[in-house]
């Protein structure tokens, strides 16, 4: 990846997070220094490592373990600028949360942001793709409540999510939590997500319709997926690969497709960066493989499969190549030297 890239969050994502310290007597500015947050920061976009941490530190501080759905459930949508507007001006829930995932990006980047419907099913996923970005349970509290409380202003106060799943291994918030979604909640998933009936979808959201919003929204939108484009080849293909593993087609044309490019194209890319697709396939396998063999309980044979290789061996033995250790041994060594090691060598993954 370019030394200069980093993934990016809008710096007015802050404003309630921030509110929120204040208003609770916590010390700002000790924890934004924690975070390596300056006051130029606070203009424009900010590192999106920058916010997670922030909200990280700001719960450790508080001691509220909740202190992401907290400031999530009381959200200013108004803080995502136009995009915020326009959401909360769509004619449905549905037009309002489709809206939200295509112009994510213009917010934050290196995420995704998925709304699928099956059957009676909707579910709303979220995750931050880059998995060095960790600890990160806070943010990924906080962006579930800012969407449960936008389906809330079109249900009503009394309605309740049908499950809450969570790619952490524990929180404050489940089913007997007076605060909170008060659903059940899964944890260890695979991604951050709300399901919900896909009725809802088809709810009125805004008062009154505005006739710009078709017109306003495409135009929102472009300018998403142009931010998008405007990323380093290095960077759009690491996105794909890490939203794609153990999911659908990783393989080097299927990437090239969805970047609207050919494969040759793809490669001669690559090279003007000084990059491979093979390199960057292999660093984010061992970027996936590290953060998932931290997880208790974690299997080889499901990290293996969700990777993609044809057998336990084989993913052994790219490891052992690449870090100069077993997986098995890499678990070891980690319990041995505990947390903080693991997570600085889980980050060298795809350096």
């Amino acid at each position: 990846m370019p030394h200069n890239y980093q993934p990016r969050i809008s710096a007015s994502t802050l404003n309630d997070p921030l509110r929120a310290v204040e208003f609770m007597n916590g010390d700002a500015a000790s924890i934004s220094r924690n975070a390596g947050i300056s006051q130029q920061d606070l203009e424009g976009e900010i590192g999106l490592k920058k916010f997670v941490d922030f909200c990280e530190h700001a719960s450790e501080q508080l001691g509220l373990p909740d202190f992401g759905w907290r400031v999530g459930s009381v959200f200013n949508l108004q803080n995502l600028g136009t995009l915020g507007e326009y959401i909360m001006q769509a004619p449905t829930l549905g037009a309002a949360l489709s809206l939200f995932r295509s112009a994510f990006p213009m917010v934050q980047s290196d995420s995704e942001l998925r709304l699928t419907v099956d059957g009676d099913k909707a579910r709303l996923t979220y995750r931050i793709l880059d998995t060095r970005i960790w600890p990160r349970q806070q943010d990924a509290e906080l962006t579930l409540s800012v969407f449960h409380s936008l389906i809330r202003s079109a249900t009503g106060p009394d309605w309740r999510p049908e499950l809450l799943s969570l790619e952490h291994e524990s929180s404050a918030l489940h089913s007997r939590s007076s605060a909170g979604p008060r659903c059940p909640v899964q944890y260890s998933a695979g991604s951050n997500t709300l399901v919900f009936s896909a009725g809802l979808l088809d709810l009125p959201l805004a008062d009154s319709e505005n006739p710009a919003f078709k017109t306003a929204s495409q135009s929102i939108v472009r300018t998403a997926r142009q931010s998008e484009r405007d990323a380093p080849v290095t960077v759009r293909v690491r996105r794909e690969l890490l939203m794609r593993i153990g999911r659908e087609s990783f393989e080097q044309t299927a990437i090239a497709a969805a970047l609207g490019m050919s494969r040759r194209t793809l490669r001669r890319r690559l090279e003007d960066e000084g990059q491979k697709f093979s390199r960057l396939l292999a660093g984010c396998r061992m970027e996936i493989a590290k953060r998932m063999l931290l997880a208790p309980g974690a299997q080889l044979h499901d990290i293996s499969e969700r990777l993609g290789y044809s057998e336990v061996s084989a993913f052994e033995r790219a490891f052992r190549q690449r870090e100069g250790a077993t997986p098995s041994q890499f678990r070891k060594q980690c319990c041995a030297e505990g947390a903080r090691e693991c997570e600085a060598s889980a980050e060298s993954a795809a350096n």
